[in-house]
């Protein structure tokens, strides 16, 4: 930055990036239109590119004006936020026209991510996992009815002690109209699975995927090994396979991401850091981030199938608590 200039607003956190030794272009230019996520807020992606620098600012704009909330600087590490970032991710097992945000939940991630280092990982949860909550002894799934995701990212972070941040959900059908806007999900499915009561399996090995069938691959837990653990790590594994689809694309199509995520998602998290997040996601190593699910026996409670998850559980969610990351097992 210029010293005889003041800082530009930013958020906390970046200007000790921005103001770094390193000698930085002249001129930073837009590098394509303002996206638009709601009436009064637009998110862009700057450049300032001079002699072989390309440096990445991302900015945004709304009521109180324009402010600088993330950097990715040639030469330094990139600056995104807070790190470890840790999101709870919900799928809501509401159908249309029940309330998206007070049925059940369908599945449950932590998904983190440390973009100055490029890691991440993924940490599922069975839905029928047995917790203790502030309200009783219940099914994990059971927390989000009639309390809504902030119960299920409250009980992450008091019973589990995963520090998340906030939440983002969706249901069936805004997962599919997502996937929709994102296109056909190319992806690798580790082990055949065979025709279910209500869709077509499919065959082990590389294959692309309709958004249909990526929603349809999503709910599949009968007749495969392992039932709803082998099913969440599937889930993770497309999560996977859209950021391989993303990164197809660079870090300007971030904003235009958090526009596509806002219209079929419910999240609380500010709109800045949907921004820093959406670009974390263009520069993550899909092959360095973990996928796992937490381990469990089946067992029943008042003839209710549940999932009593095993002191080897205890260290997975710690181990993710501690750095974000999970290690090699």
């Amino acid at each position: 930055m210029d010293p005889s200039s003041p800082p530009p607003p930013a958020t906390p956190g970046v200007i000790p990036v921005l103001d770094e030794p390193i000698r930085r272009p002249a001129e930073i230019v837009a590098s394509g239109n303002w996206v638009f996520v709601d009436d009064e807020t637009m998110l862009t992606v700057a450049h300032g590119r001079a002699e072989g620098i390309d440096d990445v600012i991302l900015l945004v704009g709304d009521a109180a004006g324009w402010r600088v909330v993330g950097a990715v600087l040639d030469g330094r590490a990139p600056w995104l936020g807070p790190e470890p970032a840790m999101v709870v991710v919900i799928g809501s097992d509401a159908r249309v026209g029940q309330d998206q945000l007070r049925h059940r939940a369908d599945s449950v991630h932590v998904l983190t991510a440390l973009p100055s280092l490029g890691r991440g990982a993924i940490l599922g949860f069975p839905r029928d996992s047995w917790v203790e909550t502030p309200y009783g002894e219940m099914k994990l799934n059971a927390v989000m009815a009639g309390r809504g995701p902030e119960a299920v990212a409250d009980e992450m972070r008091d019973h589990f002690g995963i520090p998340v941040e906030g939440y983002v959900v969706t249901g069936f059908q805004g997962f599919e109209e997502l996937m929709w806007e994102l296109g056909p999900l190319p992806i690798d499915i580790p082990i055949p699975i065979p025709t279910q009561k209500y869709w077509e399996g499919w065959p082990a090995g590389p294959q692309e995927l309709s958004p249909q069938r990526v929603l349809e691959f999503a709910r599949t837990r009968k007749k495969i090994p392992n039932g709803d653990f082998t099913r969440s790590l599937h889930q993770g594994i497309i999560v996977l396979a859209v950021l391989r689809l993303l990164q197809e694309g660079s870090i300007d199509d971030a904003g235009a991401l958090v526009a596509t995520l806002t219209r079929h998602a419910w999240t609380d998290l500010e709109v800045d850091r949907l921004f820093q997040l959406a670009a974390a996601a263009y520069l993550l190593d899909p092959d360095d981030i973990a996928n796992e699910v937490v381990p469990g026996r089946l067992g029943r409670v008042d003839g209710a199938s549940v999932v009593f998850l095993s002191p080897e559980a205890d260290e997975l969610v710690a181990d993710l608590a501690d750095d974000g990351l999970l290690s090699e097992r």
